[in-house]
């Protein structure tokens, strides 16, 4: 398939760009598609679009803002089956994962921008002064493959619920889901040039990124290329939010349950074969239930079949691309010449795999904190596990890295696990495998990155204030 087409002033225009990209299917390694980037032309002219889209929307009502982003989940609904699929051609993604995660996570996105309407407070009276919140401008969404139409809306969503435009660069390699959210967007009534797509690499984002017209940049992806966006955003005194990487720890406390907590530690670090921000990567468990731990873990290793991600009874599929096999393959490899004990996978394809990039779910165990393996973000199926012998410890080594996404922890009671939750520098803890909640504030500490997505905080981030003094 060619995706040749962006989107700007409400209608799908032709590239003319000259440089293109291939997008390879992860399970067969042949070429899936190839999308055409757009030239400075295109990009000037969706932002010319996005201009003319944040003068018309940023006076809409509320009313009118609530009944677009209702319209336009109900159309990603209507598209869910295709989505799926694409994700499982393009990336690699189980279609059972995207029918039961990725698509789920856009639609609960668009549904809390919605609802976070109603929960801002608009205006509010302070003596003499009317305070205002307002929407920021035009916006630089740029988003990642690994959850490309979650990420998509985690952004898009709350800027058109904040009265902002956007202009949309979503990875150059999951192209299928970013362009069927296009084309909800285009049937869910929004006017022209709300919101608009460009097709790019990193070339093309640098030139988003620091265009004077563009007022805020949301960026999700390596911390890398976050700092970079910072420093381009800084020289114009843009507002950037920031969601990077992350290197989360499951903390396992003495009093926990550990037949309960193993199967969800373990999906949580193989789910999109371990292509997820938050992860679950680290293991902390008391060194005295280490071999109890182990021999519990390993075995439930077989729930989990590598198999075709099109294919319903597939739970792991393989990474997204050549690099991030090659990334997985060379830290466990590095890992194991440092010390490190292998229980279950390793290096390779797994057998009976001669083709596509295939990564089995490996645990290591004899991981000592200072590896690469225990403070770098592998984006791959790998569970790596320290032990720890006093609480402090425990604090200690799930605080020892640079990042602060998210993380998790296992206790006999809520409040043993909330007060050790506390103690963890980190932008969200999962406690005892409550459920996920997509309207509560997301992002992180350290080099996980700044600001805040999701429900009425992610509207929040797309807002400044204004004040009327003498108004009423």
């Amino acid at each position: 398939m060619l995706y040749d087409r962006f989107y700007a002033h409400g209608a799908f225009q032709s590239c003319t760009g000259s440089t293109r990209f291939s997008v390879h299917n992860p399970t067969t390694e042949e070429q899936e598609s190839v999308v055409r980037a757009c030239s400075d032309q295109d990009l000037q002219a969706a932002i010319d679009s996005a201009k003319v889209g944040f003068a018309l929307w940023s006076v809409s009502t509320l009313e009118e803002r609530q009944r677009v982003l209702a319209k336009l989940e109900e159309e990603l609904a209507q598209r869910a089956a295709a989505i799926a699929e694409s994700l499982a051609r393009e990336i690699g993604c189980p279609v059972w994962l995207g029918a039961l995660m990725q698509v789920p996570m856009a639609l609960k996105g668009v549904q809390f921008a919605r609802e976070g309407l109603v929960e801002l407070k608009w205006t509010e009276q302070i003596g003499n002064g009317l305070v205002e919140r307002v929407p920021v401008g035009v916006i630089a969404a740029i988003t990642p493959w690994n959850f490309p139409v979650h990420q998509i809306v985690a952004k898009v969503a709350p800027a058109i619920a904040a009265g902002c435009s956007v202009v949309l660069k979503p990875s150059e390699l999951a192209p299928g889901a970013a362009l069927l959210f296009m084309e909800a967007v285009h049937a869910s009534g929004l006017p022209g040039g709300v919101v608009n797509l460009v097709w790019g690499g990193p070339e093309l984002g640098e030139r988003l990124v620091s265009h004077p017209d563009i007022h805020q940049v949301s960026f999700t992806g390596s911390t890398a290329v976050g700092r970079k966006i910072m420093v381009a955003a800084s020289s114009q005194l843009k507002r950037t939010t920031l969601e990077l990487g992350g290197k989360s720890a499951a903390v396992i406390l003495p009093d926990a349950d550990i037949d309960a907590a193993l199967p969800v530690v373990l999906r949580m670090s193989a789910v999109n074969s371990g292509q997820a921000c938050v992860s679950q990567s680290r293991l902390l468990v008391p060194e005295s239930l280490l071999a109890e731990v182990e021999s519990k873990l390993v075995p439930l290793v077989a729930s989990w079949p590598i198999g075709d991600p099109l294919d319903p009874a597939t739970r792991l599929g393989p990474v997204a691309n050549a690099r991030q096999h090659a990334r997985v393959t060379s830290m466990i490899d590095v890992a194991l010449a440092q010390g490190a004990r292998l229980l279950t996978g390793g290096i390779g394809r797994p057998e009976g795999r001669s083709q596509g990039w295939f990564c089995p779910i490996t645990i290591l165990s004899n991981v000592r904190p200072d590896m690469e393996i225990a403070q770098e973000e592998v984006f791959g199926p790998v569970l790596v596990i320290l032990t720890y012998r006093s609480e402090t410890e425990a604090v200690e080594l799930a605080n020892g890295t640079r990042y602060g996404l998210s993380g998790a922890v296992w206790a006999g009671t809520s409040a043993t696990a909330a007060a050790f939750a506390r103690s963890m520098t980190t932008g969200q803890v999962v406690m005892n495998g409550a459920a996920q909640n997509l309207a509560t504030p997301f992002g992180g500490w350290g080099d996980s990155g700044v600001g805040r997505e999701n429900g009425r905080f992610g509207i929040e981030e797309y807002l400044s204030y204004r004040s009327l003094h003498g108004a009423q």
